[in-house]
């Protein structure tokens, strides 16, 4: 035990030449949230298969690289130009807001502003530019959703926090252009840690659609621990979309807190294609009456990827409704976790919630754990929970077939098929067929 966690501290290995190179003017309250941070990474270091929350998912793997820290954007970021950055995103996507980050770090020449102006109140740049500002909003809510105590990987973020999107929508104000986060992770000559960190404030009325994308140069090994905290205030509305492309050598390891107030609504669509090793941690927490949550998510996996999804609704307030929906696609020798859990404290009568998970094997080599969870402690809900796991339809493919589609080219329809269930379930059309068309891509 000791020595793994001795092995575990390695991750902090880079903090105090990062905290005397780029913190030494940070402000008393962020430096207090790095140690704190620190301190209890140390005290944890990673979690281990005993612990119920990751038996089915081995992250030993991170102590066995040596990963730097990431030098500032003038060392690392320079090459990348409009040109280079086309070549990343998807295909036919182009929203008119977008922040760009590389290897961890704000490039403000990427980013781009096509509407005319903002709405009055609206904020959207980067969090080490508000930080620096000392920008009340920024103080009062950066790492209060997110548990440092309750997840190694936050603690870690925590310890190193230094930029991510900052987004504010302030009362009554419904952004109808969708805010585009790009995260690219470049070549290096040795493998980097990156820690980004999102904040989002949706005051009381007020509507935003968030697109966070990863993406990592092929073949490229690194390690990517991004936090986003979306605090959703009554009556306001959030949708949100995870889309992961990292490089197949890839760690990923990412958390999504979000707090719900009074009749608001948060959707999410989670996408993870990429990663040696993925896990996805979405918590949202309903404190309001009336409020409403879907969880929608989508996962293909091949050779020997292994991505884990956990998800909780926590319903705390009466009256609130929640819907999860899940689908996995495995090959080759891939491995898939699903943990959702729908818990419902005293206080919240007349839930109704749903939670379904399906996977499709295309593989007898493949694997899936699927984990659906119901805690009830109220007495007057509605609440069902299933998992289904499967083959392509034999009768479909032969039929198919027999119309003269080749074996490949029916396989392929019919996954398709099943892929589309999660993403006709986009608002978004314009990133909707860009997925789809990353799907084909991706298929072929």
């Amino acid at each position: 035990m000791f020595e793994g966690l001795q092995q575990s501290l390695s991750l902090l290995g880079s903090y105090e030449a990062v905290k005397k190179e780029r913190w030494t003017r940070s402000p008393l309250w962020l430096t207090a949230l790095r140690e704190y941070g620190r301190r209890l990474f140390e005290q944890k270091g990673l979690p281990q298969q005993r612990q119920e929350e990751w038996k089915y998912t081995d992250v030993s793997a991170l102590t066995r690289q040596q990963f730097a820290a990431p030098a500032s954007l003038a060392l690392t970021g320079k090459w990348l130009g409009e040109q280079n950055l086309k070549e990343y995103l998807l295909p036919s996507f182009a929203p008119p807001l977008r922040l760009v980050f590389v290897n961890g770090t704000y490039s403000p020449s990427l980013a781009q502003f096509g509407v005319r102006q903002l709405p009055e109140g609206v904020e959207i740049g980067n969090l080490d530019a508000a930080i620096n500002r000392n920008h009340p909003l920024v103080q009062q809510h950066l790492a209060t959703y997110a548990k440092p105590d309750e997840n190694s990987f936050v603690a870690l973020n925590n310890a190193f926090i230094e930029d991510g999107a900052w987004i504010m929508i302030p009362k009554g104000v419904q952004l109808y252009e969708p805010v585009h986060l790009v995260y690219i992770t470049s070549g290096s000559r040795k493998p980097d840690s990156h820690h980004p960190r999102n904040l989002v404030i949706v005051e009381t009325g007020a509507k935003v659609s968030i697109i966070e994308e990863y993406i990592g140069a092929k073949g490229e090994l690194y390690f990517n621990n991004p936090v986003t905290e979306i605090a959703i205030a009554d009556n306001a509305e959030v949708e949100h979309y995870q889309v992961q492309r990292e490089s197949d050598q890839a760690f990923h390891i990412a958390t999504i807190e979000v707090v719900q107030g009074n009749a608001s609504r948060f959707v999410s669509h989670n996408l993870n294609f990429g990663g040696q090793l993925t896990r996805s941690d979405i918590h949202s927490y309903l404190t309001g009456p009336g409020s409403t949550c879907t969880l929608n998510g989508l996962f293909m996996v091949a050779g020997t990827q292994h991505v884990d999804n956990h998800t909780l609704i926590h319903h705390a307030a009466p009256h609130c409704q929640s819907s999860e929906l899940y689908h996995g696609i495995l090959d080759d020798k891939a491995r898939g976790v699903f943990n959702g859990k729908i818990y419902v404290a005293p206080p919240a009568q007349k839930t109704d919630s749903q939670q379904t998970s399906r996977s499709l094997m295309l593989s007898n080599d493949a694997v899936i754990d699927a984990k659906p969870q119901l805690e009830i402690f109220a007495d007057d809900v509605k609440c069902s929970h299933g998992a289904a796991v499967g083959k392509i339809d034999e009768d479909s493919l032969h039929y198919m077939r027999s119309r003269g589609i080749s074996y490949h080219e029916a396989r392929k329809i019919l996954t398709l098929g099943f892929a589309r269930q999660i993403t006709q379930r986009f608002a978004l059309e314009p990133l909707k067929k860009a997925v789809d068309s990353f799907l084909v891509d991706h298929l072929g």
